[in-house]
């Protein structure tokens, strides 16, 4: 029954007052029936009967607000904080004051009440969150339309030690074109004092001269955009290679595989990249070699997105491939699938096997082409301390593996625990997905260069490149012999150079590609040597090509420097005298040049 009285204290009237508050706003239907006068206040009489809530739901509250249930009715108090008499079973009868309640301070289990209400609503959000979540992974239609399974965990990496032991030879890159250029991903030669550079753009750049200040652009690939977030119509060219032919052979991720004529910039599309191979369209030709017979071998990283949706074939089950073009024919034939990322490639000198990088694996694989082993294929090297990118042949022998970035261990644990949550792999590539598809939609709508360019790096590689923070500045090459063993590496920590994803030797220069950077890195091979004889010091710099310098100081000073010491001053290095009826007259300098790029 409900109870009456008037000798409790204040603050427990106070309190009591706002738990009625809150019972009657709450849980309660309050119907008033008539008013009375009672020591110069008007009174309502009213009925108070509990809400339609089911009775779990009520019995789950009691303990935090009063309850009536049915045979009980419980303490209920006036607004203005004053016991009130009730009777009955299902029903109390309460007056209630025309005067606002005067609240004091919360008791500690009041301010316990609270907080839990809050965990509670908390809890309650992220159930729902949960829940609404689920159905958005398991429901049919929505993008991308890939696959998703578990694959195996990740090793961890090889320790820096050995061939892989921590120095700073890449501090020491040169920058050429340094914020002239963007994104020289691959590099080719044919002859010393050369060198050809594909760019974002579709462009492909030749520079040239002993120390490469020569340049001129031979072609483009596409039909030409407003900037690398229009790659898809412009082209992007990932390798670069010269076939027995002497034409340059080029791999664009999205408009496919061209022969290009080097000396008049004809190009020519060698098959259409948007015919099926083998059941599945090649949606990112990424690298290329050539035989001596003319076929090309080249990767195909992904079959179910394109290099600005690249995210897609992270995320999902690897669907890369490696293939053989065959001129002759026309043909293409599918040599290996179901790689995660299928990258770099490169034939071995007998051209008895391939190497091509996995990238999102950490390894390099080796196909065998001839022998008795034809067709299979091995673990070439693994646990790479980055992402393999490009390979190509190293001087002597063996191989030089780029590694486009460095992956520290902590991101290496991200990778091979998603690896095992194909949901969560699911869950993510969906949000992504609608969060583009819902920027391309404001954007037609609403065209702006910054919506398309937020669109174009929503799902792209670029997008996740600088997570690591603490490895942005780290750089690294690491050098392998035929069998696969490593035998040195090229490492930097200044930033100087950063995201390498080809080395290319040329004449006495090792030249450095990435997809992301501002410049070309080079890095001369003979460094200057110093000769001390009995009058002074002698310098010998032999590293750029026609240019060569020995400088003599005598040790007293007054001796002049003899002729034949000096064959070009030092610091008039950077004029070069033209040379009538040659190459260099066709090209222009640096500085004159340089808009065009």
């Amino acid at each position: 029954m409900c109870v009456t009285g008037v000798d409790e204290t204040v603050e427990h009237l106070m309190l009591e007052c706002e738990r009625y508050e809150y019972a009657r706003t709450q849980m309660l239907e309050i119907t008033c029936v008539g008013e009375r006068r009672t020591q110069g206040f008007t009174d309502s009489i009213c009925w108070v009967t509990p809400k339609s809530r089911s009775r779990s739901r009520s019995r789950r509250r009691r303990g935090r607000v009063p309850v009536l249930s049915r045979g009980c009715c419980l303490p209920l108090l006036d607004t203005c904080g004053r016991p009130v008499a009730g009777a009955g079973s299902d029903q109390c009868r309460v007056y209630l004051c025309s005067e606002a309640p005067v609240y004091s301070r919360q008791t500690g289990g009041e301010k316990m009440g609270l907080l839990r209400r809050l965990v509670w609503r908390v809890l309650r959000l992220l159930l729902d969150l949960s829940v609404l979540l689920v159905v958005f992974v398991l429901l049919p239609g929505v993008p991308p339309h890939v696959t998703f399974n578990a694959y195996e965990s990740l090793p961890p990496a090889l320790p820096l030690e050995g061939g892989l032991a921590r120095n700073t030879k890449l501090n020491a890159i040169e920058r050429i074109l340094d914020g002239k250029i963007s994104g020289p991903e691959s590099i080719a030669s044919r002859k010393e004092e050369e060198i050809f550079v594909s760019l974002h753009g579709g462009k492909i750049l030749q520079l040239w001269g002993p120390r490469f200040d020569h340049l001129k652009i031979v072609t483009s690939i596409g039909p030409g955009c407003d900037g690398p977030w229009q790659e898809e119509v412009c082209g992007r060219p990932l390798g670069l290679r010269f076939g027995p032919d002497g034409r340059l052979l080029v791999a664009d991720a999205y408009l496919g595989l061209f022969s290009v004529d080097v000396d008049t910039g004809e190009k020519e599309a060698l098959f259409d990249i948007t015919e099926e191979i083998d059941g599945a369209v090649a949606r990112l030709a990424d690298d290329l070699d050539v035989d001596k017979h003319g076929n090309i071998y080249w990767s195909d990283a992904s079959t179910v997105s394109s290099l600005c949706g690249s995210l897609v074939e992270v995320l999902s089950d690897p669907s890369g491939r490696i293939l053989k073009f065959n001129p002759k024919t026309g043909a293409n034939t599918v040599l290996a699938r179901n790689i995660h990322f299928a990258n770099g490639v490169q034939l071995s000198p007998d051209q008895d096997f391939l190497l091509y990088s996995e990238t999102f694996k950490f390894r390099v694989h080796r196909l065998w082409l001839k022998g008795p082993r034809a067709g299979k294929t091995d673990i070439f090297v693994d646990q790479l301390p980055g992402y393999p990118d490009n390979i190509r042949a190293r001087e002597g022998d063996g191989y030089y593996i780029s590694l486009v970035s460095i992956a520290s261990e902590r991101n290496r644990q991200v990778s091979s625990a998603l690896g095992n949550l194909p949901l969560v792999r699911k869950l993510l590539l969906r949000l992504l997905m609608v969060t583009k598809l819902l920027i391309e939609t404001v954007n037609r709508f609403y065209p702006s260069v910054f919506i398309e360019k937020l669109a174009y790096k929503t799902l792209h590689l670029e997008s996740i490149t600088d997570m690591n923070l603490r490895e942005s500045n780290l750089s690294m090459v690491v050098e392998v012999d035929e069998d696969g063993r490593i035998v040195g590496s090229m490492q930097g920590d200044s930033g100087r150079i950063v995201h390498i994803s080809e080395t290319q030797k040329v004449g006495n220069n090792l030249f450095f590609g990435s997809p992301y950077n501002k410049y070309l890195g080079r890095l001369q091979l003979n460094p200057p040597t110093m000769e001390v004889s009995g009058k002074g010091v002698r310098m010998k710099v032999e590293d750029m090509g026609e240019v060569q310098e020995s400088v003599s100081r005598e040790a007293d000073g007054d001796e002049p420097l003899e002729e034949n010491e000096i064959e070009r001053d030092h610091e008039k290095d950077a004029e070069v005298e033209p040379k009538a009826e040659t190459k260099e007259n066709e090209g222009q300098t640096l500085e004159h040049k340089i808009d065009e790029l």
